[in-house]
Parts: structure tokens; C-alpha cells; sequence
């Protein structure tokens, strides 16, 4: 309950204090005689400091609904990666984010699975930004956002690159990107489909391993704990990393004691603009760790130098 509350209550304070646009420097904001909360949007976003680490940032897409994620991702060396992009109606939002880390193009898209939340995002990117790969799953969807966003594709002249199981690449020359999940079976068997449920979507989303020297990050999307379970059972000796995007936004439909058991994350990050499970948010704590959400610290930055992490959250909250 009290993580809800102070969810509530940093919506409050980014309506009066940050609005729609991103307000930069540091600002201290007293709500009460136990609560501080620090504005600290400026050193998040800021590209330069951290020019030669790994720079993943879990963008804070702001919505009166439930608005998806997005997670951009920089190279040491450069190169830069989208994974997914919210909903329709925050990619103006997305939009911004990106003009305020002076990016133009970007070398690798993925979209992981075809649902609204994570593709939407991409109506507004396709036409604003150079795009020099797209990669994401082959899979059947028939909904209008959607429909726009392979209509977009064909505008731009991009042929889209589907990704499974096995398949890899490196982003620059340091980083390792590889896919753990869905299989090209499972791929296969819902292309027979005539419907597939939200769940059976959810749990064909793209899993993604990115690795840097010593470090190691999971991004899971929308996995529910069917698909955990099935990634425990056959690539449990690739789940152990240093930071875990927690599936499915940190909803309990996903996050299974035996899955994060595996995954032993030092850093946990709930990528969602409304926290979604305080079981969920006490599960990762009990077993040791360090959880942060979008929710309730804003845009949050996470460093790598390949042998220190940083995490460095917008909002920082005292009690």
C-alpha cells in the first residue's frame, strides 16, 4: 500500500513541477516532514558524463493509462538500440526524450512482441528518426496500431529482420546482444494460430541478454510465468545477471520465486508508469535485490564501465 501512495504522490509532484517536458538540474521538493523527493532529470540524460560506459535508460513514458516501456540503450562506442516504444499517445513523449540525448538515428529498433503498449510508440519514431534496423518476431496480429505500424514500415522503405531464439549480433564493438526466446517451434506453431490470446502473445515476446565485459542485463517484456518456467527449464545457465528488467512490468503475472531464483539479479528495474504489485516488489527484495520502478523514481539511468554499475534514478525519495 505505501509503495502505492507514493506512487500517487510523485504523479502529483511530476504534474506540478515537471509537466509534459523534461525541466533539467536538480531540484529538491519537501511533501511532508518524512518525505524528500530529488529532481535530478538532468544528470539521467546526461550522455556526456558517461561517454565510454554502457548507458541503458528506462524511459518513464507518462500516461493516465497503463503506457508500456521503452528501454534505450547507448555503446560505449556509440551505437544505439530502442527496445520497444509505449503506446501511441507517448511517443511525442519518446520523441522528446530522444531530442533531449541529441539522438537522430538509431542503429537497432526492436519491437518484442505486436502489442499497442510497446509498438505504439513507433508510429511517431518511424517517421522522426533514422531507423537502420528493425528487428522483432514473426508473428500474426490484426489490430490497427499494428496494422499503421507495418503500413509506416513500407513508407520508409524498412523490411523488418525476425529474431528467435539463437539469433545474436553486437551492438559496437563490446556488447553482445542475444536472444533467448521464443524458439522458431513455438514461432512456427502460433503462425497456425487462427487467434492467439493476450497470454499467448505476452509469452511469445522477445527475451533479450545484453553483456558487456563482466556485466549482464535480461529484458523480458511481457513473459508470464509459463514462459519463465520454460526459460529456467533450457537456459537457466544464461539467466544469471547483474540487472533484470522485470517481466511483464513487474505485474504478478509474471516474476516466480523460481525465476528470480535463477536469475539472482543484483538490480531489478519495474519498467511501468503505474506500479503494478507490491507482492511483486517485496518478492525481489526478499531475495536480495535492488529494486527500483519507474513508477515511483522517474526515468532511470543505469552505467556500466564493464566492471562498476550505476544506478542513478530521476527521483530519489527519502523518508
Amino acid at each position: 500500500m505505501f509503495h502505492r501512495l507514493v506512487y500517487i504522490l510523485l504523479m502529483l509532484l511530476v504534474m506540478i513541477s515537471l509537466m509534459v517536458s523534461i525541466s533539467p538540474g536538480s531540484t529538491v521538493i519537501t511533501t511532508s516532514s518524512i518525505e524528500t523527493v530529488t529532481l535530478n532529470t538532468e544528470e539521467v540524460f546526461d550522455t556526456k558524463q558517461n561517454e565510454g560506459s554502457l548507458q541503458v535508460r528506462y524511459l518513464h513514458l507518462k500516461a493516465d493509462r497503463k503506457s508500456g516501456d521503452s528501454i534505450f540503450i547507448q555503446s560505449p562506442d556509440g551505437y544505439t538500440m530502442l527496445i520497444d516504444a509505449g503506446m501511441v499517445d507517448t511517443g511525442e513523449q519518446l520523441d522528446r526524450y530522444l531530442d533531449h540525448l541529441s539522438v537522430d538515428q538509431i542503429d537497432y529498433v526492436i519491437a518484442t512482441h505486436p502489442h499497442h503498449d510497446h509498438i505504439g510508440g513507433y508510429h511517431t519514431l518511424l517517421q522522426s528518426r533514422k531507423i537502420d534496423t528493425l528487428l522483432m518476431p514473426e508473428l500474426p496480429h490484426t489490430t490497427e496500431v499494428y496494422s499503421v505500424f507495418l503500413n509506416k514500415m513500407i513508407e520508409k522503405n524498412i523490411r523488418p529482420t525476425y529474431v528467435k531464439e539463437g539469433d545474436r549480433f553486437k551492438l559496437g564493438e563490446n556488447i553482445d546482444v542475444e536472444f533467448l526466446s521464443p524458439s522458431e517451434g513455438e514461432l512456427e506453431k502460433a503462425r497456425k494460430e487462427k487467434k492467439l490470446s493476450t497470454r499467448d502473445i505476452n509469452n511469445l515476446s522477445l527475451v533479450i541478454k545484453v553483456t558487456y565485459q563482466d556485466h549482464s542485463f535480461l529484458f523480458t517484456s511481457d513473459i508470464y510465468q509459463k514462459q519463465e518456467k520454460q526459460l529456467v527449464h533450457f537456459k537457466k545457465e544464461l539467466l544469471d545477471v547483474d540487472v533484470l528488467d522485470a517481466p511483464h512490468h513487474g505485474d504478478s503475472t509474471s516474476s516466480s520465486q523460481a525465476f528470480i531464483n535463477a536469475v539472482k539479479p543484483r538490480y531489478t528495474i519495474m519498467s511501468a508508469n503505474i506500479f503494478q504489485s507490491d507482492k511483486v516488489y517485496e518478492r525481489y527484495l526478499k531475495s536480495g535485490s535492488e529494486v527500483y520502478a519507474t513508477s515511483i523514481h522517474g526515468n532511470i539511468l543505469v552505467v556500466s564501465d564493464g566492471e562498476t554499475i550505476r544506478i542513478i534514478p530521476e527521483k530519489k525519495v527519502k523518508r
